[in-house]
């Protein structure tokens, strides 16, 4: 290959693997401040990855050894920047594409109540799958009593459903009474005692966060079934063209 063909192919392997950044970046967004060496480590592989490319079509290989090469590189490159990029919360990138895996193939699986246990990509699988069923949003209440500060001893969630500005749960399980001086949460635990927790009058509207004393813990987190980062748009449009959603 002449020296000005090996130039191109060095731009463009150059222009590949920075373009392989952006859709990394695009599908793990939440790098925190770990983020900010994503692109100056992507220039680096991708200048020194084309080097090599550019030093190896120096001989004289076939297209579809060069083909080969490139697509050898290009791959190591791609799973190095996906190995390396920093992920604040939920674990590195490779299990957030293991999770997406495993919410897809158990798809059929996942039932309407199950909201509150799903994982990351299972959530999405319900948001895809129960789409024409969601209310507006979702309000998770964990209520567990404490062994210490950091040991739980029996968690239990109960599902809110916020619809046109009524809240709807299993009554059986809880009642919410709200007014302008409390939020009165009657729990009726294990079908035998009833417990009541005394509450600020917005604890169920503060979207996230709770109470705790170091005996008893209240938790609220409110769902609005946005798709927050590209792994969850793509697995959601995966959804889209292969599977049915509930009618």
């Amino acid at each position: 290959m002449d020296n000005s063909k090996r130039k191109i192919l060095f731009g463009l392997y150059a222009l590949m693997g920075l373009t392989i950044e952006g859709f990394i970046l695009w599908l793990f967004p939440f790098t925190g401040l770990g983020g900010l060496i994503c692109w100056p480590t992507a220039i680096i592989f991708s200048l020194g990855f084309g080097f090599i490319l550019f030093k190896l079509t120096k001989r004289q290989l076939k297209p579809w050894q060069t083909l080969i090469a490139f697509l050898i590189l290009i791959t190591l490159q791609s799973h190095v920047q996906l190995s390396t990029i920093p992920q604040d919360s939920g674990g590195d990138a490779f299990s957030k594409i293991s999770d997406a895996k495993s919410a897809f193939s158990k798809y059929d699986q996942i039932e309407f109540n199950d909201f509150p246990s799903l994982t990351t990509g299972e959530r999405v699988a319900y948001l895809y799958k129960f789409k024409s069923k969601l209310p507006d949003t979702f309000i998770s209440l964990t209520i567990d009593s404490l062994k210490n500060e950091y040991e739980s001893t029996n968690p239990r969630t109960y599902l809110i459903q916020n619809i046109d500005g009524k809240r709807q749960y299993d009554e059986s399980k809880i009642k919410i009474a709200e007014s302008d001086t409390a939020t009165i949460i009657t729990e009726y635990y294990n079908k035998t005692d009833t417990l009541v927790y005394k509450m600020d009058r917005n604890f169920i509207k503060i979207g996230s966060g709770g109470y705790n004393d170091r005996i008893l813990s209240l938790d609220i987190h409110e769902d609005d079934f946005k798709l927050d980062t590209g792994i969850e748009i793509l697995l959601y449009t995966i959804l889209g063209w292969t599977k049915k959603a509930y009618r």
